[in-house]
């Protein structure tokens, strides 16, 4: 072969793989594009779901204060001027501030269940239907509240509440089993001495004078430094206990 023609060979060579070369690259190129393309698109779906959950924890907390300052509103005595209004900010009984406040931790609970207010913003529900006196609607809202904390502060403190509302509702043998289980969770969130004195105190509405003493005296012997022990040590004198 002549030496020409070698030198003409091996420059078509050397085009093809520059070609070649170049081509990978291109794809390459195209592929790196689509890559920080999608990672863009992601942190950007990831930028604004965080952004939208900001502002929606944001907006959760402002309408449960809201509903908590209505809890606390202040009770004023209607106007008897004729075409006076009550005064902003207050109520003109307990009852009616209650029925304002169970509206507001309702809507909370509905618009944001997800979230931690509207979780509160339930067993605060709750709580108001019991002091209302709606003690069936009171169980299920406290019992909704279990079913949903997990084993959140939540879900010990509605239980605290249902046992509280069975014993309203004269249903004692629940209530005492509510509370016996609690009284168990030695590590648990409320104070096994607070649920050991509302045991004590189901046991005696329950008629069951035995028992009441000695979880009075579970009290007094269990937990001598209890804000509880003066009111246990005392029942424990009322019903007989040494």
């Amino acid at each position: 072969m002549k030496a020409e023609e070698r030198h003409h060979l091996k420059q078509n060579e050397f085009a093809i793989s520059v070609a070649r070369l170049a081509a990978g690259a291109q794809a390459n190129r195209a592929r790196v594009v689509q890559i920080v393309a999608a990672v863009v698109v992601i942190a950007g779906i990831g930028f604004a779901i965080t952004l939208w959950q900001n502002k929606k924890r944001d907006a959760a907390g402002g309408d449960f204060a809201k509903a908590m300052s209505i809890a606390q509103s202040q009770i004023a005595p209607a106007p008897t001027v004729p075409g006076a209004s009550q005064a902003a900010g207050t109520f003109p009984t307990v009852q009616a501030r209650q029925e304002a406040a169970l509206k507001a931790f309702q809507q909370v609970a509905s618009t944001y269940p997800s979230t931690a207010e509207g979780m509160s913003a339930s067993y605060q529900a709750a709580g108001v239907l019991a002091s209302l006196d709606r003690l069936a609607e009171a169980e299920k809202a406290y019992q909704d509240v279990i079913s949903r904390a997990g084993t959140s502060i939540y879900a010990a403190m509605a239980r605290m509440g249902l046992a509280e509302t069975l014993v309203g509702e004269k249903q004692f043998d629940r209530a005492i089993k509510e509370y016996t289980d609690l009284s168990a969770q030695r590590d648990g969130v409320v104070p096994v001495d607070s649920v050991l004195l509302q045991l004590a105190r189901a046991y005696q509405k329950a008629g069951k004078a035995t028992e009441a003493r000695a979880t009075f005296k579970r009290v007094v012997d269990e937990f001598p430094d209890s804000n509880h022990v003066t009111e246990a040590r005392q029942q424990v004198t009322l019903l007989g206990g040494a």
